[in-house]
């Protein structure tokens, strides 16, 4: 059987384990086989994150051209050759470095998850959480953007990493809640140990909460078993009114119109998820703030006279 190995999808079938039996044959009993071989395990040289393209195909260049120093006649590499090392090598960086899996909420939409480990993430409305699969087990550690409810499987240490701290467990139940300057970890079970940006270090366990809101600090003590949001209502204890402005836009998809309100005021209680007005209502209304909510689900918010 004759075997184009220029065709640009040959090498990518053979790394991906796509060739039939009849093409694997042929091409495991052909001379450029042992030099493609010779390449692959160059490859096992990578290894995350200290992977340098060009250290790395030096490396396989020297393992293919070592036989030169032999004393038999070696013929010359074809000049394709070197376009299958860099396509080779291009290959092996996209298996081993670009597998993450990201998954995100939208409006007004609650998910629940299994990690590798069996742990559970139930994401928020609007919330990402980004991590890799492969040596997850060695290395537990995910990204999260936006507000979600961990449930960890005992093991080895378990990070959740944001923009505005880290949490970090071994296994236990706590939410974590993180968007620009707003930091906040309420630890249901077990311990967790938090760790703003500023590196304001904390130790929680159940029933405490911490918070850091533009660099300030907070601690206090909460009774509920469970996150309130994953049953239908979302619930605040003294939080910057700006934090629970957005949390009503990514329920049910609104645009605030705050330029004649403190965004600094704090709020404590409830809303449903049910009912927008009744939600809206709940909030303002003890406030003495005035909404309007339009027919494009924008709202205008200003203080009553």
């Amino acid at each position: 059987m004759k075997i184009d190995y220029t065709d640009e999808t040959f090498l990518a079938r053979w790394i991906a384990n796509e060739l039939s039996s009849e093409e694997l044959k042929a091409f495991q009993q052909s001379e450029a086989y042992h030099q493609f071989k010779a390449i692959d395990e160059a490859s096992l040289l990578l290894k995350a994150p200290d992977y340098n393209q060009e250290e790395t195909f030096n490396k396989i260049q020297e393992k293919l051209f070592s036989k030169k120093q032999e004393k038999k006649v070696v013929k010359l590499i074809p000049a394709w050759m070197y376009g299958a090392v860099a396509s080779i090598a291009l290959l092996i960086s996209f298996f081993y470095f670009n597998n993450s899996t990201t998954i995100s909420t939208t409006y007004g939409e609650q998910i629940t998850i299994t990690l590798p480990d069996n742990s559970l993430v139930h994401l928020s409305p609007n919330t990402t959480i980004k991590y890799k699969e492969r040596n997850w087990n060695k290395k537990r550690s995910l990204s999260l953007e936006g507000k979600a409810f961990f449930e960890v499987e005992k093991g080895k240490s378990f990070t959740v990493k944001t923009e505005e701290g880290n949490v970090t467990v071994l296994g236990t139940k706590f939410t974590v809640d993180a968007s620009k300057n707003y930091f906040e970890v309420l630890c249901f079970e077990g311990k967790v140990k938090t760790t703003s940006k500023n590196n304001d270090e904390t130790i929680l366990t159940k029933g405490k909460a911490y918070r850091n809101y533009n660099n300030v600090s907070e601690n206090w003590n909460f009774i509920n078993s469970s996150p309130s949001w994953l049953l239908g209502e979302s619930t605040f204890n003294n939080t910057p009114l700006y934090q629970v402005i957005k949390a009503l836009e990514n329920q049910f998809n609104l645009k605030f119109d705050t330029s004649k309100i403190d965004l600094n005021q704090r709020f404590t209680g409830t809303f449903t998820h049910e009912d927008v007005n009744i939600a809206l209502k709940t909030v303002f209304a003890p406030m003495k703030i005035s909404y309007k909510l339009a027919k494009n689900s924008s709202v205008i918010l200003t203080y009553r006279k």
